[in-house]
């Protein structure tokens, strides 16, 4: 009876050893999950003002300037973040001390003549939230490199930027419009309508900046036209993954937690390998503050799954899975989303399967917000006027951004990441 009793305790110990094993050996996912979009306790942040002259303008009146009060706002929100340093730019980048980047407040340290944003994101520290004060003039009209650079240092790296516009009065000069580069000097007086944008362009991790747009707007007292844009590849406010999915529905599917995995990956068993196999949930659609607006018609699905083959996720090369969105009548940010496959068709017997499902805008249903194409001017060489309460070419600059982002770091819309033990 004794060695009975020990042979059942032994085998009990052998199945308890080799589950513990297969929870503690399961390889790290492939790829990456998506973005915490909790923002940190703490962040650095690097505050860049354009020290041109065609900035000059933004300080010369009195009624209507938010500009005036920028350099104490920036100050004081992004100091409650972490150290905050200022630097002034123009073709090159000087560091200030002190309180002396109050200066910007007044007109006479104006006085560069090249602008080189595209030094300053050469310049740019990754680890903290970068702010370049300006105008969006490129000396040369060069934002194609301003553009490449952005690309190849923030949306390939999954950092996000974003650009906040402000309608300010003016009364000065406007540098280099069209093709002859003609000056035009111009007054916006005390009138909303004729208010000249500048603009603040946010550099940094995607929860970063999506916490410093939310701070920002918050703070904005004045009644002055203010648009955002921001360009990230998460589309959503919160996380949009199984940590705030909602399973409605399972068909051949069973839920587990055998493997103690992050709560933005699901873990199912199965009923029956040889059955079709789905599961629906709900999820509500969260835009983040200048999200670019979505047609949710227009979408692409991205899908892959591994199985383990020892210590490595190896991928399967063909699948039947299908990823479905479905509106939920009178609720139009609100979706049920399905998701089906034939595991026999698509997953590996007897192993651990990851599947990886994302959820994504096509180029046509990526559009800018509609402020953009209303604060923008083109002009041709033979032009006699300028409007200066708009922006040379910002449809055309801010579109570049916009399809630099999806062609480095594509968009996501969701993320649907689930394991299916054997």
């Amino acid at each position: 009876m004794k060695k009975f009793l020990a042979t059942i305790c032994a085998a009990i110990l052998l199945i308890v050893s080799g589950c513990g094993n297969q929870i503690q050996t399961v390889p790290p996912l492939p790829g990456t999950l998506p973005n915490i979009l909790t923002a940190p306790n703490a962040v650095d942040t690097d505050i860049y003002f354009d020290a041109t002259v065609s900035m000059k303008g933004f300080t010369t009146l009195a009624a209507g300037n938010v500009y005036l009060t920028l350099p104490d706002l920036l100050g004081d929100m992004c100091g409650s973040m972490g150290t905050v340093k200022f630097f002034g730019f123009g073709a090159n980048i000087r560091p200030l001390d002190g309180r002396s980047y109050r200066q910007f407040t007044t007109p006479d340290v104006y006085v560069e003549a090249i602008t080189a944003v595209a030094n300053v994101v050469d310049a740019a520290n990754t680890d903290h939230l970068s702010i370049i004060v300006t105008d969006l003039f490129e000396s040369d009209s060069d934002w194609s490199n301003v553009t490449q650079k952005l690309r190849d240092k923030f949306f390939a790296n999954h950092l996000a930027v974003a650009v906040i516009g402000i309608k300010n009065s003016f009364y000065g000069d406007i540098f280099d419009v069209g093709l002859n580069a003609a000056k035009f000097h111009y007054n916006s007086w005390d009138d909303p309508n004729r208010f000249r944008p500048f603009y603040l362009l946010v550099m940094g991790r995607d929860n970063v900046v999506k916490n410093f747009l939310r701070k920002f707007n918050e703070r904005q007292t004045l009644p002055n036209d203010t648009g955002y844009l921001l360009l990230s590849e998460n589309l959503t406010e919160t996380a949009a993954d199984f940590s705030n999915f909602k399973l409605e529905e399972q068909e051949n599917f069973y839920s587990d937690d055998t493997l103690g995995l992050d709560n933005r990956v699901k873990e199912f068993g199965l009923d029956n390998f040889n059955e079709p196999a789905s599961f629906i949930f709900s999820w509500q659609y969260e835009p983040p503050l200048g999200a670019c607006p979505l047609d949710l018609s227009q979408v692409d699905t991205f899908l892959e799954i591994f199985s383990v083959t020892g210590e490595e996720w190896t991928p399967i090369e063909s699948n039947d899975l299908r990823v479905s969105l479905m509106k939920i009548d009178k609720r139009p940010s609100n979706f049920f989303v399905k998701v089906a496959l034939t595991p026999e068709k698509s997953l590996a017997e007897g192993k651990l399967n990851f599947v990886r499902a994302k959820v994504m805008p096509t180029a046509l249903g990526y559009k800018l917000p509609p402020w953009v194409e209303l604060w923008s001017v083109n002009v041709d060489a033979s032009a006699k006027i300028f409007d200066g309460s708009k922006t040379l070419n910002l449809t055309r600059i801010l579109g570049s951004l916009k399809d630099s982002v999806f062609m480095a770091s594509r968009p996501a819309l969701m993320n649907i990441d689930f394991i299916v033990t054997p």
